[in-house]
């Protein structure tokens, strides 16, 4: 009888520590996935912001002639 309360609650423990681990292996693997969204973010941004200054740069180019007079 001790046996086999014994062996059912070392599979019990193996089974939560199993879930456990599982846990924190998505928690992580979902935290990755978050940063590297992040990171993706940040990069897009930056490029739409070396554009506009780009563009804005082009466009004084074009407007500061007609003011030198």
């Amino acid at each position: 009888m001790d046996f086999e309360l014994r062996r059912a609650r070392e599979k019990l423990e193996k089974e939560q520590r199993e879930r456990k681990e599982r846990a924190r292996l998505k928690l992580q693997k979902e935290k990755k996935a978050k940063e590297e969204a992040q990171k993706q973010k940040e990069a897009i941004e930056a490029v739409q912001r070396s554009r506009r200054i780009d563009a804005a740069q082009a466009q004084l180019k074009v407007v500061s002639p007609y003011y030198d007079c």
